[in-house]
């Protein structure tokens, strides 16, 4: 067994046990853009999560005040799962149809990236995400 851990998920098929890995990548189109030719979608990549950066994220969700009522953080938990998730992004223009980087500082996304999202779109990314590290092989291919 290998020093780094893998989490675990179940096929739909056969019960078996399939490795995610964490590290791998994949692309995804905005629900709002499926519809457009290929060349004018917006292009995320995004990554599963670790099960310590689900973890982390789940147990961050839900804070206690002074009177002990809960709040639940479901804004803060969005940015962080984005934090985490995307890589990057490509043909994301601004109004004017130039280009927009996706910029980062060494190697980690800056939050103003979040900033240019409608929170739509920022929501469906953290499911998009956050769902990945549900899936079974099978269903991660369609």
């Amino acid at each position: 067994m290998t020093a780094r851990r893998r989490q675990i998920t179940l096929t739909k098929e056969t019960g078996m046990p399939i490795a995610i890995d964490p590290n791998k990548s994949w692309e995804y189109v905005l629900l709002v853009d499926r519809e457009l030719p290929p060349e004018q979608q917006t292009v995320f990549e995004l990554k599963a999560l670790s099960a310590r950066e689900l973890a982390t994220i789940e147990d961050g969700s839900v804070r206690s005040d002074r009177e002990g009522k809960l709040e639940y953080l479901s804004g803060t938990q969005t940015i962080r799962i984005l934090e985490l998730g995307v890589r990057g992004w490509r043909n994301f223009k601004d109004p004017a149809g130039t280009d927009v980087p996706f910029r980062e500082n060494n190697g980690k996304p800056r939050h103003e990236n979040w900033d240019l999202l409608r929170p739509e779109w920022r929501r469906e990314l953290a499911n998009a995400i956050t769902e990945q590290n549900r899936l079974s092989e099978e269903e991660r291919k369609n």
